[in-house]
């Protein structure tokens, strides 16, 4: 019998009307209009002229060859059936691949969790993910593309695990191909590198990845896309772009990095921030030697560069979403579930504040903004309460 068969009703009720929400959102909502008129522009060129023209110049395009794929695809299925720039149906093809890449992933949770746990648990960690208002708000309703990336992310990281270095590496390429914040997670992939202790597997794992990563750039000419990543590094010189984190606290929200906040600036106190976090999450990964500490140092690398670190996106958090739940699949604490709860919730109003005000043309929330203030100090109180969690695990504590 084929596997998509053995999936219980149940599971097929659930996704259909994880489906049918996002779905009804995304013809409701136009979504935030710089992103919603790139993908459009870019889908449209993309189309006309293909990959080896894209990156002209003619037309600002910022992100790599990754998801620009998938934009042809979708811009010759508009051509092909004839839609406008303006109709919903284009909308909607445009909003479908984050909708998808939702419910793979928390169909993934499904399918691992189903045989350990049982049918309910797996049922309830499904929907979880593919029920989060906070996970549909990102693809459906703003229409980012978050979980592109994080779905072959998470992949890598399972592979990771599992000690299968070169699938590890082939699906971390392909992340870093969608989005460069894919780059945050390279730790955890040089600790398992490294305590692996072997020079083969190290030298098929940077094959691997830099065959996958230039093959799959060739064709929009490969200077021109590692042009969009040095650019990547370079935008954006802002302490936090309505990210409600640490700095955002200190009223740092689109104010300039290069302002200093007591003896260094926001751009120096980020650096600063990156060389403690690598150095915890080594601690983190290396004091532990089961399974549990691939999706917890994701998730503390994905949770810890939002919040401390400079130039960061609302949206920047996503990622953190998707690992909590896997950590929680290995922890089965309700500090952990509550960890992931309280996140889809600051997460929920951060995105969801920013994205309404994008309907207003407003683009930058003010700096002293109550919900800015009260969100970023959850967000900190969340930091300290992960924390406890993973000290307490090393002390090695009952829970």
């Amino acid at each position: 019998m084929p596997k998509v068969l053995a999936f219980s009703g149940s599971f097929w009720a659930l996704f259909v009307l994880a489906l049918s929400l996002r779905v009804l959102f995304s013809f409701a909502v136009s979504g935030f209009p710089p992103d919603i008129a790139c993908f459009k522009g870019w889908a449209d060129r993309v189309a006309a002229v293909g990959p080896s023209r894209f990156y002209s110049g003619e037309m600002y395009a910022d992100y790599p060859p990754g998801y620009i794929y998938i934009l042809w695809g979708i811009g010759k299925l508009k051509n092909l059936f004839g839609l406008s720039d303006a109709s919903s149906a284009f909308l909607v093809l445009l909003k479908l691949p984050a909708i998808l890449a939702d419910l793979a992933i928390a169909s993934l949770f499904y399918t691992l969790t189903r045989g350990r746990f049982g049918e309910d648990k797996a049922l309830a960690l499904f929907a979880l993910f593919a029920l989060n208002p906070a996970v549909g708000l990102d693809s459906a309703l703003w229409g980012q593309v978050d979980s592109v990336f994080v779905l072959p992310l998470l992949v890598g990281t399972f592979f990771l695990a599992k000690e299968a270095f070169a699938l590890s590496a082939f699906f971390f390429a392909l992340a870093l191909l969608v989005k460069p914040q894919t780059l945050i997670f390279t730790p955890l992939w040089l600790f398992a590198l490294i305590e692996k202790r072997s020079a083969m597997t190290f030298l098929q794992s940077i094959g691997v990845g830099l065959a996958t990563f230039v093959g799959l750039s060739l064709p929009f000419a490969l200077s021109k896309v590692l042009a969009i990543y040095r650019g990547a590094i370079g935008s954006y010189q802002y302490a936090t772009l309505n990210a409600f984190n640490f700095f955002a606290l200190l009223g740092g929200n689109w104010v300039p990095d290069t302002q200093r906040i007591l003896f260094l600036s926001f751009r120096e106190w980020g650096y600063v921030a990156i060389g403690v976090i690598v150095f915890l999450s080594a601690l983190l990964f290396f004091s532990r030697k089961d399974e549990e500490r691939f999706p917890m140092v994701a998730f503390f690398l994905a949770f810890s560069v939002f919040l401390f670190v400079h130039r960061m996106h609302e949206r920047y958090l996503f990622p953190a979403l998707p690992f909590a739940l896997w950590w929680y699949t290995h922890r089965l604490d309700r500090g952990v579930l509550a960890l992931f709860l309280g996140l889809s919730a600051t997460f929920l109003v951060n995105v969801g504040i920013v994205l309404l005000f994008g309907f207003y043309g407003v683009y930058q929330f003010p700096r002293y903004d109550i919900r800015l203030v009260g969100t970023s100090l959850a967000n900190l109180v969340l930091w300290v309460f992960f924390l406890s969690l993973a000290l307490r695990r090393r002390k090695g504590e009952v829970l």
